[in-house]
């Protein structure tokens, strides 16, 4: 019911605020509806997966809708944007910066699964282009810099939550796909790495 606070109460949510809820929509906008009319027919998921998805979306989404609407109180005034200036600055470029990254690399999925034809392709290629001449998951990487960005713009104990959740559950994710693309592909590179560039 909180999704539903700032139509019922008179409670006024200031510029600042409403901004750093609109950035949460854009990207859910795009994951929720634009990314799955785009994606080539999947496999069928298990259903425990999508359960727990919803339930960890449902919590996420309830605890940073719960920060915005009642323990932020105050913080995001007129004055935000002057006292962390380089903490908005620069989660606003890594929130941009890793959402159109996050995009990219999704969009050379997309092409490699869906080639010209239309038609999904039953054979699979190992994507290059991009951040995949470096990591196995450029697109998991660039998730988790969106949300480390996020964090760092909101300043939110919520956002932050978020940003190591998503860091925890992508990385042995990477981790396991990375080690999947060694076993299929004999000559894949040795010299890329499962998610974070250089690192691991």
């Amino acid at each position: 019911m909180d999704s539903f606070v700032p139509a019922t109460r008179s409670k006024s949510y200031s510029p600042v605020s409403i901004a750093f809820c609109a950035l949460w929509l854009v990207h859910y906008a795009n994951r929720a509806l634009v990314y799955p009319l785009r994606q080539a027919s999947r496999k069928p998921m298990h259903i425990g997966i999508g359960l727990i998805s919803c339930l960890f979306n449902a919590i996420n989404g309830y605890l940073n809708g719960r920060w915005f609407s009642v323990f932020s109180s105050g913080l995001y005034g007129d004055d935000y944007l002057n006292t962390y200036t380089w903490q908005v600055a620069l989660g606003l470029c890594l929130f941009v910066l890793g959402m159109a990254g996050n995009i990219y690399h999704d969009n050379i999925l997309m092409r490699l699964r869906r080639p010209a034809t239309g038609k999904p392709n039953n054979r699979y290629s190992v994507p290059v282009s991009g951040l995949f001449s470096m990591v196995s998951c450029p697109h998991y990487f660039c998730e988790v810099v969106e949300w480390t960005g996020y964090a760092i713009l909101t300043q939110s104990p919520a956002a932050w939550t978020f940003a190591l959740a998503t860091l925890s559950n992508l990385l042995p994710r990477a981790y396991s796909i990375h080690q999947w693309y060694q076993r299929t592909f004999p000559k894949y590179p040795t010299n890329r790495k499962a998610m974070i560039p250089f690192v691991i």
